[in-house]
């Protein structure tokens, strides 16, 4: 936590330079995914400095609503001097690991580089809220890592977690599908990114009718 407190400001541009721009790119394709329409209710987990929520925010519109939650308290400052004007958008300060309270309120729920960093015995409980958060047919984006690649992906994953992320490998095991679907989750659907070493997940509440007649 105390690395994002003190990285706040600087994290897009860091991010950004890192991964010679494909981390914005990566944000952009998986709010694409996501597909927010006008009027809709969005919840971002692990919201950051807010740069997806805004666009999500543009996509629904001055009637939708979008709320961007993280747990710490300099990237919701950051969020909401960035982007505090936009209508439909708000910011809180808020731990994901604990119950949030909002049954049945959303149309979709995004959550971008957020689930590896999360304890491993908390990681589950993310997909369960979600579920729980979601209007009937809702949907929810998890953009991250893939846990599930194999192969010389892995072991290049296995190994870069060593070096950056070492009390967070456990994730590269987490089955993250299996999570989705113990949840609730009627459909889920997975998008390789970047060579296979990050996915973009989308997962359904309840199966469309027209994808079941399709």
């Amino acid at each position: 936590m105390d690395f994002f407190d003190r990285t706040a400001p600087y994290y897009d541009f860091f991010s950004d330079l890192v991964s010679f721009g494909h981390y914005a790119r990566f944000l952009k394709r998986a709010v694409q995914i996501l597909a927010p329409q006008e009027g809709e209710k969005v919840l971002e987990l692990c919201s950051g400095t807010g740069r997806a929520a805004s666009w999500i925010a543009r996509a629904v519109g001055d009637e939708g609503e979008v709320v961007g939650m993280d747990m710490a308290t300099s990237m919701v400052d950051v969020a909401t001097k960035r982007y505090g004007t936009l209508k439909s958008l708000s910011f809180r300060v808020g731990d994901i690991t604990k119950p949030w309270h909002l049954q049945g309120h959303f149309d979709g729920i995004f959550m971008a580089m957020g689930l590896h960093e999360l304890p491993e015995t908390e990681r589950e409980g993310v997909p369960k809220r979600s579920y729980l958060a979601l209007k009937e047919r809702g949907r929810m984006v998890i953009a991250d890592f893939n846990p599930e690649a194999s192969g010389g992906k892995k072991d290049f994953l296995v190994s870069l977690f060593g070096l950056i992320e070492r009390g967070n490998l456990s994730y590269l095991f987490f089955r993250q599908e299996e999570a989705l679907r113990k949840a609730g989750f009627a459909q889920v659907k997975s998008f390789p990114e970047l060579f296979g070493l990050l996915q973009i997940t989308l997962a359904q509440k309840v199966i469309s009718t027209r994808e079941t007649s399709g």
